[in-house]
């Protein structure tokens, strides 16, 4: 079984100063761009009070990350109600342009705090998020028809935004969410499922299965986003649990650390040997997990152990293709 694509899920908290992360995260990118990784994803947050993780609006870094690394680009995920849809569909076009036909747009519901805020509209999550992406698809010129999705040639319409995506029908849509309305989505408007740091093994197992029997439109991917640390001695992986702490206090003081855990489970990170970390990523193929971030460089983790991490996977061969 073909090891997940590897990416990096990199950390830009509201804490430090944003242009200072991203130097102090460049060598990163590089060395992860060298090793073979995909791509690099943002997830997104809005808090009244610094916080380590995330950043607002990361479509906006992503365009100023469009020119310092060649990786694909992705979020991981943005929060659906805080977007108009049509604003959204005109702004991911345009980072599309920028990037040279290289983003990802992962979307999910976002925290009830959000609704009717920043632009969202004061209505259900899940309508809107239903509505948002029959939108982004529509204006970005792809039918979303019964046709299409029984394999049929179908020609699509022109994108009605200007400048329209340079990928044609827009970038590919990944669907964040623990239940079964989130497969729905991932299969028949979008084209795959995001699983979020906070969950567990066993939820992204039955989420998985769920989208092995839901009949999809196109090939779905599945993209997981997990806490990697990646050591060589005892000393250096029995850290994993403080380099972590601000990352899993931060779900855990919400009750949604380590969701849908059965007893048993594993926390549900990567954190060992480069061999150890294999052997869980070759788990995670076998279920069908295509691609897999690797966040590297929370809070709390130097950019030289980010880097460190990245190279041990990289001798161990974990970024060849179809290993």
């Amino acid at each position: 079984m073909p090891l997940p694509t590897l990416g990096i899920a990199l950390d830009l908290g509201s804490d430090r100063p944003v242009a200072a992360q991203l130097a102090a995260a460049a060598p990163l990118l590089r060395t992860a761009a060298e090793a073979g990784a995909d791509s690099v994803w943002l997830g997104e947050s809005y808090h009244d009070a610094p916080e380590p993780f995330h950043l607002p609006s990361p479509l906006i870094t992503l365009a100023h990350l469009a020119a310092l690394t060649p990786l694909k680009l992705g979020t991981g995920v943005l929060l659906s109600r805080a977007y108009d849809a049509h604003r959204l569909a005109y702004e991911a076009a345009l980072v599309d342009q920028l990037s040279d036909g290289r983003l990802t747009l992962g979307l999910g519901l976002g925290a009830p705090a959000l609704r009717g805020t920043l632009g969202g509209p004061d209505r259900a999550a899940g309508a809107h998020l239903d509505s948002l992406l029959h939108t982004l698809r529509d204006t970005w010129g792809v039918t979303d028809g019964p046709a299409t999705r029984a394999g049929k040639a179908d020609p699509s319409p022109p994108a009605r935004v200007a400048p329209p995506p340079l990928q044609p029908g827009g970038p590919r849509l990944l669907i964040g969410g623990q239940g079964e309305a989130a497969v729905r989505r991932a299969s028949t408007v979008g084209d795959g499922w995001y699983c979020a740091t906070n969950y567990s093994d066993t939820l992204l197992r039955t989420q998985c299965a769920r989208l092995r029997d839901h009949p999809s439109r196109t090939r779905t991917a599945i993209s997981v986003n997990r806490l990697c640390l990646v050591g060589g001695s005892d000393a250096e992986l029995g850290a994993a649990g403080k380099a972590f702490a601000d990352v899993t206090g931060y779900y855990t003081r919400r009750g949604l650390w380590n969701a849908g855990a059965a007893a048993g489970d594993p926390p549900p990170v990567l954190v060992g040997t480069p061999d150890d970390v294999l052997e869980r990523l070759g788990v995670y193929g076998a279920w069908g997990v295509t691609h897999v971030q690797l966040r590297v460089l929370p809070a709390g983790v130097s950019p030289a152990t980010a880097v460190r991490s990245i190279r041990l996977l990289a001798d161990a061969g974990a970024f060849a293709p179809g290993k």
